[in-house]
């Protein structure tokens, strides 16, 4: 076969490998129920006779927010590092790449001839799909908790006024939102050779690294809580914010500059981008290095 049937074919079985685990469609219907779980949480507390001491202008707004069509895209805000996708995608992607190597499905098949770059290509086209559908289960799971509220509240559904092409780009930009952390978690698979290792660097760094890390930079000084911005978090927040408005979750900053400034959504994108391709690259690398027969 050519290097690109051997590509296709070995994507396929990859493929068919990803879509017969457990762990995908259990990871998909948690990431569900959550989203819509909380969002219907959400809609319950509003409901309640005290709201907690809430204006009533605040209340209508969080309400209008949770109504489509402005609550089309909610599900989208628990997309990225920040929120449940992150954690998912890690467990995810470190299954994905560690669990090969204990199988011994990785001599299995650079023993046939099949080249490392094929295979490692394959992984991530395979791994860049499952982020695809994780993002749409959010999306999805979303927009039917709101859907619901909206035909309870008003007895009808705004078809004509939904965002439709927005809804799409925020998928897409949810799932590059994503990426990085996927390519984290392989690059620690390839190194490592453990999925319990890559799943272990990967929320230590989620929950270290951007959670506490970040809420202490950002309590340090305004300038400190800058470099906060450039976390693939952060990067995501204002990659929704700029594609689906709404979507982001508040970041507020208190300090003597107020709330932290997000980056411009070009400048998110490219800079996700490059955080993901920078971590294949090395992981390209240590995998043409390894010494797979060890």
């Amino acid at each position: 076969m050519t290097t690109l049937q051997t590509f296709i074919h070995l994507t396929s079985a990859e493929s068919r490998k990803l879509s017969g685990r457990a762990l995908l469609w259990a990871e998909a219907g948690i990431f569900a129920l959550l989203v819509a779980g909380l969002h219907l949480a959400l809609i319950a507390a509003l409901a309640a006779p005290q709201q907690q001491g809430l204006p009533p202008e605040a209340i209508a707004a969080l309400k209008a927010s949770l109504r489509w069509p402005q609550g089309f895209l909610g599900g989208l805000a628990f997309v990225g590092g920040s929120g449940l996708g992150g954690l998912f995608v890690v467990v995810l992607a470190a299954a994905l790449s560690g669990q090969e190597y204990t199988w011994r499905t990785v001599h299995l098949w650079l023993s046939r001839g099949v080249g490392r770059g094929a295979y490692l290509l394959s992984k991530v086209v395979v791994l860049s799909a499952a982020l695809l559908l994780l993002a749409l289960t959010a999306f999805l799971a979303g927009a039917a908790a709101t859907g619901a509220y909206t035909l309870h509240a008003s007895g009808s559904l705004p078809w004509h006024a939904l965002p439709w092409g927005k809804a799409a780009v925020g998928v897409l930009a949810a799932t590059l939102s994503l990426a990085p952390y996927a390519a984290l978690a392989l690059l620690t698979a390839i190194l490592t050779r453990s999925t319990l290792a890559a799943v272990g660097f990967g929320v230590g760094y989620n929950l270290l690294v951007e959670n506490m890390a970040a809420k202490v930079l950002m309590l340090a000084s305004p300038q400190a809580a800058r470099i906060t911005r450039y976390l693939p978090a952060m990067l995501g927040q204002s990659l929704l914010q700029g594609v689906a408005p709404g979507t982001e979750v508040s970041v507020g900053v208190t300090g003597q500059s107020g709330a932290t400034a997000l980056l411009s959504p070009a400048a998110a994108a490219l800079l996700l981008a490059a955080y993901t391709l920078a971590a294949l690259a090395i992981a390209w690398w240590a995998f043409r290095r390894q010494d797979i027969s060890a």
